[in-house]
C-alpha cells in the first residue's frame, strides 16, 4: 500500500502546460509536413509523431488523478492524498475516482451550501466520464438502481418547494433558482450518460427498479433521448413491462400521480404533462436494438399496437418505433436486426389478423410491414393453411427467391411466415388509411413489373411463363385490393367509391418506376414505403392517361394488361400492340398520351396467340377477385 499525495494547482498546472505543449508542437509539425516539398517520416509518423502521440495519450493519466484529487480535497486547501495496492496504475486511479464519486452522491444534502458546490463539481465529472469504459457501470454499480432514483429526487427537491437554501446569490431568489436549474440540467444529464453507457452491464432486474420510480426513469429517459442514446434491450425491455403493467391501460394515471407542480420541471425540461410511456417511447426509436426490444416483446408490441387506449395519441410515436423496428431493419447488414425485422413483423400480422385492431397510430406502418414483405404477401395470397408465426431465407431451399429475384434484387434477406388469412385481415384493419394503401400499391405494381419482365425475357425457356405471370399479378392486384376496400365499408355506393380511389394506389407507380430495371426492386419499395410513411400519401402527378385510366378500377385490369405488354416489348416478344417508340426504344408508360395509351390496348385487344393469352388472363383473373360489396 502506498500513499499518493497530490499538490493540486501543480497538477492543474502541468495538464494546462501539456495541452499547449502537444497542441503547439502537433501544430508546428503540420505545418513543416505541409511546407516540405519532400516526405519527412520524422514529422508524420516517426520520432515526433510518436512523441505528440504518447504525450496526449497521458492527458487522461493526469486528468484522471487531478479529478479525484478535486474530489478529495474537502477542506479546499489545494492538497489531497489516496492510497494505491497497485502502483497507481490508471484503472486503480479511476476505480478510487468512482468510489469517491458513489460516496459523495450518496452523501449528497443539496440544501447545503457546501454540498451545492460539490454537486456541481460532481456534475462536471458525470458528464466528463459518461462514455468511459469503466467509470459509469462503476458509479452506477456502486449507487444501484435505489440509490440513483434517490439522487433524481434529491436533486428535485433543490427546487421544488422544499428547496431554500441559497448557494451562489444569496439574498437574489431569481439568480438563485436559475443557478440550481443550471445545476438540475447538468446532473441529469450526466446521470442520464453514465446510466446509458453503464445499462450494458445491468441485468433487466436494474431496468424493473429504476421504472417502480416512474419519474425518475422519465427524467432519466428524456435527457438520454436529448443526447440520441439509448438504453441496453433487456433493461430497456424490463422498464417498458414495468411501465405497462404500473399503467394497466389507465393513461389518465399519471396525471394523477404526478399532479404536484414539483413534479413539473427539471433543469431546462418541463413536463407538465408528465407521461413515462411517451418518454419511453421516445428513446424507443433512438436505435434498432431499443425498437425491437419494445416490439420483440409481444405483449409490448400487442400493448403499444393494439390495446393501449389511445388517449394521449401514443400510438402516432409507437408508429415510428415499430417503423424503426421492422421497416427499416428488414434491410439492415446486420443480419440479426434482419432477422429480429422478420420475426417481428410475423408476430405484428398474425396478432393483428385474428381479432386485434391496429390503433390508428401504427397503421401506417402496419401497411409499409406488408409492402416491405411483398413477396411473401404474394407467396400466400391464394393459398390456404394454417397460420404460423416466424422468419425464413429466402434463398434456402424450401424458400427459393421467386420471379428471378436473387439477392441482387435487393429485397430483405429474410422473409416472414404468413397466412393468407392473416394477410387479408390485417388489409382490412388498415384500409382505411391512404398511406398504408399507397405502400401497398406501390409495392405490389413493382412486384407484378418485375414478374413481367423475368416472364418474358425467360420466355424461350418457360413459353408459359407470361400466362401464369398474367395470371398470379392479376389475383394478387384483385386480392390486396378487395381487401383493403373490405374492411372498412359501409355500403355498396361507399365500396364502388372506395375501389375507384383504391385503384390508384395500384397503379400510379407505372410512370414512376424505371422498368427495364425491375429485378432489382428492393430499392424501389424501399423507397416508395418510405415515403408513404414519412411524408403521407399524396397522389402522385402521374401522366394525364394513367389519371384518366385512374377514373374507374376497371382501367385498372388495363394498366395490369399494360405493364405486361410492355415487358413484352421490352424483351422484343411480338405484341402486335403497335408500342410507340422513343429514341429507337418502347416508349415508358409515363410518356404515353391517352390516345397512345388506348391504340396500344385496343390493338392487343385484337391479337390472337401470346399477347391474346396475357391479356385475356388478367382480366380473367381480374374477375375472379374483383366482387361486388358483400361477396367475401
Amino acid at each position: 500500500m502506498a500513499d499518493i499525495k497530490i499538490d493540486i494547482n501543480k497538477l492543474d498546472s502541468a495538464l494546462k502546460k501539456l495541452d499547449t505543449l502537444v497542441s503547439s508542437t502537433d501544430s508546428q509539425r503540420k505545418s513543416a509536413s505541409s511546407n516540405t516539398p519532400i516526405s519527412l517520416p520524422s514529422l508524420e509518423d516517426g520520432e515526433l509523431g510518436k512523441t505528440t502521440k504518447w504525450l496526449t495519450e497521458q492527458k487522461p493519466e493526469l486528468q484522471t488523478r487531478l479529478d479525484l484529487a478535486r474530489l478529495l480535497d474537502v477542506d479546499g486547501d489545494g492538497q489531497a492524498s489516496y492510497k494505491v495496492e497497485y502502483g497507481d496504475q490508471l484503472w486503480e486511479v479511476k476505480r478510487g475516482l468512482s468510489d469517491e464519486m458513489t460516496k459523495q452522491l450518496k452523501d449528497l444534502d443539496v440544501n447545503s451550501v457546501d454540498d451545492r458546490k460539490r454537486a456541481a463539481l460532481l456534475a462536471s465529472l458525470l458528464n466528463r466520464y459518461q462514455n468511459d469504459p469503466d467509470i459509469p457501470w462503476q458509479v452506477m454499480n456502486g449507487l444501484g438502481p435505489e440509490g440513483v432514483t434517490e439522487v433524481m429526487n434529491k436533486l428535485r427537491n433543490m427546487t421544488g418547494q422544499y428547496g431554500s437554501t441559497y448557494w451562489q446569490n444569496s439574498g437574489d431568489a431569481g439568480a438563485e433558482h436559475t443557478a440550481l436549474i443550471d445545476l438540475q440540467e447538468q446532473m441529469g444529464k450526466g446521470l442520464a450518460g453514465m446510466f446509458s453507457s453503464a445499462s450494458v452491464y445491468m441485468d433487466g432486474d436494474w431496468g424493473k427498479k429504476i421504472a417502480e420510480d416512474p419519474w425518475s426513469a422519465s427524467v432519466l429517459m428524456r435527457y438520454v433521448d436529448k443526447a440520441h442514446k439509448d438504453i441496453d434491450p433487456m433493461v430497456f425491455e424490463a422498464m417498458g413491462t414495468e411501465l405497462k403493467d404500473r399503467e394497466h391501460n389507465d393513461p389518465m394515471i399519471w396525471s394523477q400521480i404526478f399532479n404536484d407542480p414539483d413534479y413539473w420541471n427539471f433543469g431546462n425540461e418541463h413536463f407538465s404533462n408528465l407521461n413515462p410511456m411517451r418518454e419511453y417511447l421516445n428513446v424507443a426509436d433512438n436505435s434498432t436494438r431499443d425498437a425491437q426490444a419494445v416490439m420483440g416483446n409481444k405483449d409490448l408490441m400487442h400493448y403499444f399496437t393494439s390495446e393501449r387506449q389511445d388517449y394521449d395519441h401514443l400510438s402516432d410515436q409507437a408508429g415510428k418505433v415499430l417503423k424503426v423496428a421492422t421497416v427499416d431493419a428488414a434491410y439492415s447488414d446486420n443480419y440479426q436486426y434482419a432477422m429480429s425485422a422478420a420475426e417481428i413483423s410475423s408476430n405484428l400480422l398474425h396478432d393483428l389478423g385474428g381479432k386485434s385492431e391496429p390503433l390508428d397510430g401504427v397503421k401506417e406502418e402496419v401497411g409499409g410491414i406488408v409492402a416491405t414483405y411483398i413477396t411473401d404477401a404474394a407467396r400466400v395470397h391464394d393459398k390456404g393453411g394454417d397460420s404460423t408465426q416466424g422468419y425464413h431465407l429466402w434463398g434456402d431451399k424450401d424458400h427459393p427467391y421467386p420471379y428471378g429475384l436473387g439477392k441482387e434484387s435487393g429485397l430483405p434477406t429474410y422473409g416472414i411466415n404468413l397466412s393468407q388469412a392473416d394477410l387479408r385481415g390485417v388489409l382490412e384493419d388498415v384500409g382505411d388509411n391512404d398511406a398504408a394503401k399507397s405502400a401497398v400499391g406501390k409495392a405490389t405494381s413493382i412486384l407484378n413489373a418485375a414478374r413481367f419482365d423475368y416472364a418474358a425475357a425467360h420466355h424461350k425457356d418457360d413459353p408459359t411463363g407470361m400466362h401464369k405471370v398474367a395470371h398470379e399479378a392479376s389475383t394478387l392486384n384483385g386480392f390486396m385490393t378487395d381487401s383493403l376496400v373490405n374492411g372498412n365499408i359501409d355500403s355498396e355506393k361507399e365500396a364502388a367509391e372506395e375501389r375507384k380511389k383504391v385503384a390508384e394506389f395500384f397503379t400510379s407507380p407505372i410512370d414512376l418506376i424505371p422498368t427495364d430495371k425491375v429485378p432489382v426492386i428492393g430499392d424501389f419499395i424501399k423507397g416508395e414505403v418510405t415515403d408513404a410513411l414519412v411524408e403521407g400519401y399524396t397522389a402522385d402527378k402521374t401522366s394525364d392517361a394513367i389519371d384518366k385510366a385512374n377514373e374507374a378500377q376497371g382501367k385498372s385490369i388495363s394498366l395490369t394488361q399494360l405493364q405486361a405488354l410492355y415487358a413484352m416489348e421490352q424483351h422484343d416478344l411480338p405484341t402486335g400492340a403497335d408500342w410507340p417508340t422513343e429514341n429507337g426504344h418502347p416508349k415508358p408508360p409515363e410518356k404515353l398520351s391517352e390516345p397512345e395509351v388506348q391504340r396500344v390496348l385496343a390493338n392487343a385487344d385484337t391479337q390472337t396467340g401470346l399477347t391474346s393469352d396475357v391479356t385475356g388472363e388478367v382480366e380473367n383473373a381480374w374477375d375472379v377477385y374483383m366482387k361486388k360489396y358483400g361477396d367475401n
